[in-house]
């Protein structure tokens, strides 16, 4: 359901290829919304049958054509109103490596720090992608477009995501410290 909105809200700022929405999403919404392709196009099938969309198929030189979307007068409303319906819950979130440290109190402690430092890894390239490459993205489609208010929001999206990070390597960090100097080994 919400792939549909995201999709929407992405073709809301104008026509574009099921390759184009998903180009968009890796460089902006990944961290916290994403999709792959295969759960795009069977996605924008049903909104074109539902009349969220249309589509026009464009010729190129040498390759199949291309189908372009551009959303339609009842997909604007759909999106409109989700927008203006605020989120009265919190969707439960998932986090394999969370998951994976809270039963890891069978392995040894070194296998734990190994983990962890593993994942601090991974946290720390996410921190450092916020940081550069998902910045310089959001400020090139801001100057591209000119949609300043709109790239506030963005900006402020990746923010958190930089934030978010921030934190998680800093757990991490203090959570080996104390599984260093605290947890007895395996008996």
């Amino acid at each position: 359901m919400s792939l549909k909105f995201t999709l929407l809200g992405f073709l809301n700022y104008g026509p574009q290829t099921g390759y184009d929405l998903k180009k968009h999403m890796d460089n902006s919404t990944q961290f916290f919304w994403h999709a792959h392709l295969g759960q795009i196009y069977p996605t924008l099938k049903k909104m074109l049958a539902d009349g969220f969309v249309q589509s026009v198929d464009v010729p190129q030189d040498g390759k199949p054509d291309k189908k372009v979307y551009a959303i339609t007068e009842k997909g604007s409303a759909a999106f409109l109103k989700w927008l203006e319906d605020p989120i009265i819950q919190l969707t439960p979130t998932k986090d394999l490596g969370l998951l994976h440290f809270f039963f890891s109190g069978i392995l040894e402690k070194e296998k734990i720090l190994e983990h962890l430092s593993f994942s601090l890894t991974l946290h720390r390239k996410r921190l450092f992608e916020y940081q550069h490459e998902t910045a310089a993205y959001v400020q090139g489609i801001i100057k591209e477009t000119g949609l300043e208010r709109e790239g506030m929001l963005w900006e402020l999206s990746r923010q958190f995501g930089e934030a978010y990070e921030r934190t998680y390597v800093k757990y991490l960090e203090d959570t080996m410290e104390v599984i260093r100097n605290k947890m007895k080994e395996r008996s």
